[in-house]
Formats: structure tokens, sequence, C-alpha cells
């Protein structure tokens, strides 16, 4: 089960972007509309859970909060492809910084209840993490080590 998951980056778009009213769209703007967009296609194709961007545009998913269905979400990707934001891949500078400040997060999660607490997934679209098996989203052990790591948790993820 993921426990969250970011699309890192946000795809700059030619500020020359307009609105209805011809005023030029800042690509931050153009970037949560993009993501908006795709949010809103995913909950209309099955997944009625599906998170809104952040307001730069980030998505940030947390399947079990999300109550996101894994069995329809395939599907809900497949119809809402063509609406996926583009994402700015990360350089391998960002990644190392990125993984560097993950697995500070991961060793506290392990030094606080979880010693099995698995490695994130990072490249260059983002992060992955998943809860350790046998480890209940709502288990007091991971929302007491979740309190006390929330500091290192990297982009505020849930």
């Amino acid at each position: 089960m993921v426990l969250a998951a970011a699309l890192a980056g946000t795809a700059l778009l030619a500020a020359a972007c307009s609105g209805g009213s011809g005023t030029p769209v800042s690509a931050k703007q153009a970037s949560y509309q993009e993501a908006l967009a795709y949010s809103q296609c995913m909950r209309t194709h099955g997944e009625p859970g599906f998170p809104d961007p952040q307001p730069n545009g980030d998505l940030l998913i947390n399947g079990q909060k999300d109550h996101l269905n894994g069995a329809l979400m395939p599907s809900a990707q497949k119809a809402c492809q063509r609406l996926m934001p583009k994402i700015k891949p990360m350089t391998a500078a960002q990644q190392q910084k990125l993984t560097a400040r993950t697995l500070k997060f991961v060793a506290c999660m392990r030094a606080h209840g979880l010693p099995t607490f698995p490695d994130p997934v990072v490249n260059s679209s983002g992060i992955e993490m998943h809860l350790p098996s046998g480890i209940a989203p709502n288990s007091p052990v991971l929302k007491n080590a979740q309190q006390i790591c929330r500091h290192l948790i990297p982009f505020g993820l849930p």
C-alpha cells in the first residue's frame, strides 16, 4: 500500500498561455490547472477520492487516506493519460538531495518502532514510499513514529 507518492517537480509552461480574459497565466497557475483536469478525470473514471493538486500543481497521493481503489486505478489512468501533467524530471543532484532527506525520515521511522520500514523509491519523477508489510495504516506504532519524524518528511508528504 502506498504511504505517499508525489509527482515531484512542476511543469514549466510558457507564461504566454492566456486565460479567458486574455490575461497571461503564470506557469504555476497553468501547472495547477493541468493537474486539476487530471484529478477531475481520475474521479470521473472510478477514483472518487483522487485528490486535487497542491497550489503549485504537485499531486500528493495517499492511497489509504484518499480511499483509492487499486482495482480501478489502471483503467482510470488509461482514460486520463492524455491529461496527465507533464513533469519536469529532477536532476541527478535533486534526486540525490531528496534521497538523502528521505533516508533520514526512514531512519527515524526505524528508530521509533518500525525496524522494517522500507527504503523509498526515488527517481527523476518523484518518490514512492510503502508501509512495511504487516503494519496497519492506523497502527499506534505507525502514528507515533510519524508524529516524531514528521519534521523529516520530504515535501510535507502525508
